[in-house]
């Protein structure tokens, strides 16, 4: 699947320091796909940035848009462990 993104991801990207080769990465090989909403998947991957873990999620439409992108570190939360 090609892979576009919204200017909204793009900001979101930059602003929250997440570098674009993490985010291709995970685009191309996520550690998981969750079904957020109808037309919407979360793609995620547990990322380390500046020595600290995260999990970052791409919110990815059917079309291969991405809308947002940011990490946490909740990692119970988003991984279900």
């Amino acid at each position: 699947m090609e892979f576009k993104f919204t200017p909204h991801a793009i900001e979101e990207m930059q602003e929250r320091g997440i570098p674009l080769q993490v985010i291709m990465a995970i685009l191309n090989t996520p550690e998981q796909i969750i079904e957020e909403q109808k037309n919407r998947q979360a793609y995620q991957s547990d990322v380390n940035i500046n020595g600290q873990p995260y999990i970052v999620r791409l919110i990815v439409e059917a079309d291969g848009t991405v809308v947002t992108v940011y990490r946490t570190s909740k990692v119970k939360k988003y991984r279900g462990d």
